[in-house]
């Protein structure tokens, strides 16, 4: 009844539309937030899963029906580190056994590498499956909501670019133990900016958004968050996922910015993946 194959250029426009949906709906019933889905959102989605599926060929993977993409699997390597990075089914072919199949499929990719993480959804068929799989449970939070609280934009924060990621790959290194130069410079074509912190830190951050941020310790780790928060727009939300216990700066810097936070998701981590500086993830990139 259903095809898995490798994921085909073609496919990318049906699987993310696919992928939303299915991922959309979770938050509805969960009484999560959502973003809205935008031209530039679905564009940015659709480039991202283009450029995993050109950077892993074999790291990504669609279940076809009557010609039509029902599930979808996306992972990557990076170094000795295992991502995946979607994973998501269609709502009413839940329950038939097509995402255990897709991500046995990702595993498979991923076996060399010693280290992994799973940024998952809420979902508890999904956070039991990872756990069966072998990766152990990190509840995170999630900031989402205007800032309540004017903050000021710290002195010294400095807006970068391409010339910097040398100095970003260092910082990545040594605080995540890897790099991910072309998943970040993917990343500033898409909109979104670096902000620097000298040597000691950086943050990827488009409006309230912030996707990665790395430093070497918490005083820089502050300063970047508070300079993402002060850089948006007075009312729009302040989004940053992906906050696990071991970063209670970031909870303090959004706690003190009168962000809300939920308590939403979990990081899956396979072996001491899971750095101990400040550290925020991306879902997608790790």
């Amino acid at each position: 009844m259903f095809d898995i194959r490798l994921m085909r250029a073609d496919d990318v426009p049906h699987a993310e539309r696919m992928w939303d949906h299915a991922y959309r709906t979770l938050l509805v019933e969960n009484h999560l937030p959502t973003a809205e889905r935008t031209p530039e959102f679905v564009e940015m989605h659709q480039r991202r899963m283009q450029h995993l599926r050109g950077t892993d060929p074999l790291g990504s993977w669609v279940a076809e029906a009557h010609g039509e993409v029902v599930a979808v699997a996306q992972a990557h390597l990076r170094g000795d580190r295992f991502v995946l990075a979607t994973l998501g089914v269609r709502p009413d072919l839940q329950e038939r056994g097509l995402g255990r199949e897709l991500l046995a499929r990702t595993l498979d990719f991923g076996r060399v590498a010693p280290l992994g993480a799973i940024f998952s959804s809420p979902d508890p068929r999904a956070i039991h499956r990872y756990s069966t799989a072998g990766f152990e449970l990190h509840p995170t939070v999630v900031a989402f909501g205007p800032a309540r609280k004017v903050t000021a934009a710290p002195y010294g924060i400095a807006v970068g670019s391409e010339r910097d990621l040398d100095r970003v790959d260092a910082v990545d290194r040594e605080v995540r133990g890897s790099m991910r130069t072309d998943d970040i410079r993917f990343t500033l074509t898409n909109g979104f900016d670096l902000l620097v912190d000298g040597e000691r830190g950086y943050a990827v951050v488009r409006t309230g958004t912030v996707a990665m941020l790395a430093a070497r310790d918490e005083e820089s780790a502050t300063r970047l968050l508070t300079a993402a928060i002060a850089r948006c727009p007075h009312g729009d939300p302040v989004n940053v996922s992906w906050i696990t216990s071991r970063q209670q700066w970031a909870v303090r810097a959004l706690v003190k910015s009168g962000v809300p936070l939920f308590v939403h998701e979990a990081v899956m981590i396979r072996g001491p993946w899971e750095p101990q500086q400040p550290y925020l993830a991306s879902g997608i990139f790790g």
